[in-house]
């Protein structure tokens, strides 16, 4: 069996049309942000350049984010997975094991980590236009100052621990491979896009990354909110997409 590592599935995307989209987000209001494989990997890079020198992230360390289906979500799943840390899904920040925290504007009355790191949900990641609370720093800003090319100090494999959710914890290989098996039981072929709609779950954890990663193509991340059967198919229909999890 081959093992797998998520900087290993986004060079082989890299390495083919690098300009092809991977994670779209789909906002409420109609806002919509695609990212394509290469500014994915640049936004990854910057997070992961963050939290390696100025959080000090070690292959032992939890990374709590408090972040909803967003493609922010899955650019700081990225950012863990290549400094070979955990990413805590709906993690707490003030469990003593937590040595950063990513919070959104919905949940900055969250308690804070050694390192706490806000993001606006921005369509096109912008910062904070209102003062945040004290000890909360804004992550666009502080990535603006890191490298857009990231090299780990240290090797990180398949199976090292990289999300984390509930009860369960995976390792890079483990959701990958997850990852392929719900691929293939919602019928999505190599290159698919796959719409999302659902609440964040098991299931839907996988989408915002190892999903498309698995299957060389991309996905859409939808906020549902007030949108019917036939509304979310005919964004399906719009966005071109080979199957729909919600």
């Amino acid at each position: 069996m081959t093992v797998l590592t998520v900087r290993a599935a986004l060079a082989a995307l890299l390495a083919g049309d690098a300009a092809q989209p991977l994670v779209t987000y789909l906002s409420v209001d109609g806002a919509r942000t695609e990212l394509s494989v290469r500014t994915f990997e640049n936004n990854v890079a910057k997070a992961a350049n963050l939290l390696r020198d100025d959080a000090d992230v070690t292959a032992e360390s939890l990374v709590a984010l408090r972040l909803p289906l967003h493609w922010q979500a899955s650019v700081w799943l990225g950012a863990c997975a290549m400094t070979g840390c955990t990413a805590w899904l709906e993690g707490d920040p003030a469990d003593h094991a937590v040595e950063v925290a990513v919070l959104s504007r919905h949940t900055l009355d969250s308690a804070q980590a050694p390192i706490t790191l806000a993001t606006s949900l921005h369509p096109f990641g912008l910062p904070f236009t209102v003062p945040l609370p004290t000890g909360v720093l804004d992550a666009a800003l502080e990535v603006r100052v890191h490298g857009d090319r990231f090299t780990p100090y240290d090797d990180v494999t398949g199976d090292s621990p990289w999300l984390r959710l509930g009860d369960r914890t995976w390792t890079q290989s483990a959701a990958l491979e997850d990852a392929a098996v719900l691929a293939s039981s919602l019928g999505l072929m190599s290159g698919g896009r796959l719409l999302c709609t659902r609440g964040l779950d098991e299931v839907s954890a996988l989408a915002l990354l190892a999903v498309p990663l698995t299957v060389g193509g991309s996905v859409v991340l939808l906020d549902a909110t007030g949108l019917d059967v036939a509304g979310i198919a005919a964004v399906a229909e719009r966005e071109r997409c080979d199957a729909v999890l919600s």
